[in-house]
């Protein structure tokens, strides 16, 4: 199964749900990863912004 790359930047992980910016939700091109995103759960997170929970796997990683 397909994982996408996140960061700290990008993603928040809030009560063990991950939750990715707008903008990394819409740099995601696969279909079958895209309907992994929940655009109905989201969330605003301060200095960040809006958030949309996302549900498949994915593998985070240090921001260097």
């Amino acid at each position: 199964m397909a994982k996408i790359r996140v960061n700290q930047s990008n993603s928040k992980v809030m009560n063990g749900r991950l939750f990715i910016t707008m903008l990394k939700a819409q740099q995601i091109k696969s279909k079958v990863l895209s309907a992994l995103i929940e655009y109905g759960n989201s969330i605003v997170y301060p200095n960040v912004g809006k958030l949309v929970e996302y549900k498949g796997a994915y593998i985070r990683v240090q921001k260097t």
